[in-house]
């Protein structure tokens, strides 16, 4: 789908058929062109070889029928190009103040690119349609028509050049096509929670009918087989896609970015003189040894190299693609290339009805939840390893004391100076991990007797195992800021992943219960050509006559749309009509 689109649509694909007026009719049989037949007209005289005088229509049509209730058929702006060449050789067009395209005699060309935007039909944008174009300078949404008196007929419309060949193919780079088309569908699906709007996206279209009418007469009238066809149709359609606006997809990236923000609010709260870790560890230094206290405690501690938002930007920015859908995380969209679900739009026969297969819905969604499991654990693994490898560094001073006396001063007893510097990884993955490093000063050298009487009065042990204590408290320390950082850091993490398998399931829901339901409101129909077998109800083309050819029609894309809730409401617009005769006999 191509896509604005388009991470998301499928590659444009198509034919390009570029078939040169005026074919020669000749015969197997006879050596003279130049037939008379008395039963149909009396005596009558055609020699294709001689520029016989006949009058030829063609027509271009880029959009007709109804679309969201509104007759397409009654808008002025959606006149379409009609051209009639009298067998004088008098050219009609009709709008008369069509584009000349000034071909030389005896051919005639005449455009009437379509201003699309002045459509005004709510819930439609063709606009993408109006840009002018490499290769299409009269805009993708040109109708074209080209005719003779010797018989030749072209009609064509869509994206075509200025000689009306269809430029939709397999090769054509998203550069040289428009912007799809939208028809907001919403109104027509059942309620689908989590669904906020579906638009159908239409790419770029074209379709060409050629026709060698002074030939078709012979074989029709006269009964002298052409050597060659007679009319000679073509079409192409860019792709076909469906874009769902779900809240359901925002709400996972939504998450992702709560939860850096409360990474981010955790890491500021625990670095500093006064963050958590010091408290933490001036707290566990202290309760080593009953009913000490930390008197003061100064120094630096950091975390750098952490740099969460970027760690999650590329992850936010993703499409995740699928088997013929795209989950669009950026935008807060799903698209579905609509060719996966019925077929291949291009090369298909004549009143190809391709059917809306709800038998792929289970692979797809089943495939959409896979790849929501699968991000979301490399959301959070790109999380915890941009925590892992972030940079530690402790570098605290902490006074322990004690009071001998009620309402005594503190006694300092020690300042231990705590020391690290290593990745967080080590700490948890080392082998060995590091150990807070805890290195004692300022210990009483004098008085001992009386302090250590002192503290045999309250219970505690004498200064000696204090100071012995404090000095192999690393471990308990080390274990203390693991299981802080455990549980500021790399637990918000795991909960994200948690949040994310919840939140994943409406995405599934909202993706599978539109597509269940988008068969019984949108039917496609590819290569619509109204004189063959097959073609829809209510196709119309003119039928030969004793005395003039049939009409040749192709349409690219036939969209039928029904409303969910009323299936026999049903309505259709025709995409891209090219067509060529009738050519009449003088």
């Amino acid at each position: 789908m191509k896509a604005v689109i388009r991470a998301a649509l499928a590659a444009a694909t198509g034919m390009l058929l570029v078939v040169p007026l005026g074919i020669t009719a000749t015969t197997a049989n006879w050596n003279d062109a130049e037939w008379v037949h008395d039963e149909a007209l009396g005596t009558g005289v055609l020699d294709c070889a001689q520029n016989p005088a006949l009058e030829s229509r063609s027509r271009g049509t880029f959009l007709a029928g109804e679309l969201l209730g509104v007759d397409l058929d009654a808008l002025a702006q959606l006149d379409d190009m009609r051209l009639t060449v009298r067998p004088d050789g008098v050219a009609v067009p009709d709008p008369a103040n069509a584009l000349n395209l000034g071909s030389p005699p005896p051919t005639s060309t005449f455009a009437n690119p379509l201003n699309v935007g002045a459509l005004g039909i709510v819930g439609v944008d063709l606009t993408g349609f109006s840009v002018g174009l490499p290769g299409a300078t009269l805009g993708a949404a040109n109708q074209w028509t080209q005719g003779a008196a010797t018989g030749s007929a072209v009609g064509a419309s869509g994206l075509i050049n200025n000689s009306g060949a269809v430029l939709v193919s397999d090769t054509t780079p998203d550069s040289d096509l428009p912007r799809p088309a939208t028809i907001d569908i919403t109104a027509l699906l059942p309620t689908v929670a989590g669904l906020n709007a579906a638009r159908l996206e239409v790419g770029a279209v074209a379709a060409r009918s050629q026709l060698n009418g002074c030939a078709a007469l012979l074989d029709q009238v006269w009964g002298v087989p052409a050597a060659q066809p007679i009319a000679q149709r073509a079409y192409g359609i860019a792709g076909l896609g469906l874009v769902l606006d779900a809240p359901a997809v925002g709400a996972l990236t939504g998450a992702v970015t709560t939860t850096v923000g409360q990474l981010e609010t955790a890491v500021a709260g625990l670095v500093g003189q006064n963050g958590l870790i010091s408290q933490t560890l001036s707290n566990t230094l202290r309760l080593r040894v009953s009913t000490l206290a930390s008197t003061q405690t100064t120094g630096t501690v950091t975390i750098t190299g952490l740099d969460l938002r970027s760690t999650v930007a590329p992850f936010l920015a993703l499409q995740l693609r699928g088997d013929g859908f795209t989950i669009d995380l950026a935008n807060g969209r799903i698209l579905v290339d609509l060719e996966r679900l019925t077929g291949p739009l291009n090369n298909a026969a004549p009143n190809t009805q391709l059917v809306l297969n709800a038998g792929v819905v289970n692979a797809i969604t089943a495939e959409a939840g896979a790849l929501l499991d699968a991000w979301a654990t490399d959301v959070t693994a790109a999380l915890r390893a941009a925590i892992l490898n972030a940079q530690i560094s402790i570098d605290l001073s902490v006074q322990v004391g004690v009071s001998l006396t009620t309402n005594a001063p503190t006694t300092n007893l020690a300042t231990a100076r705590l020391t690290l510097n290593t990745t967080i990884r080590s700490l948890f993955e080392g082998s060995p991990a590091p150990v807070i490093g805890v290195s004692l000063s300022g210990v009483p050298t004098t008085g001992l007797t009386a302090l250590n009487a002192a503290l045999g009065l309250l219970g505690l042990p004498n200064l000696t195992t204090i100071v012995n204590t404090l000095s192999l408290s690393g471990p308990v320390l080390t274990t203390s800021l693991t299981s802080l950082l455990t549980t500021e850091l790399l637990n918000r993490v795991t909960t994200l992943g948690a949040t994310l398998s919840t939140l994943s399931a409406p995405v599934v829901t909202v993706l599978a219960n539109v597509l269940n339901a988008l068969p019984s409101v949108v039917s496609v129909m590819v290569n619509v050509q109204p004189d063959v077998s097959g073609a829809p109800p209510g196709s119309t083309y003119t039928l030969p006559t004793a005395r003039s050819t049939a009409e040749y029609a192709v349409t690219a894309l036939r969209l039928g749309l029904a409303d969910f809730a009323t299936p026999s409401d049903v309505a259709h617009v025709l995409f891209a009509t090219g067509s060529a005769g009738p050519v009449t006999l003088p």
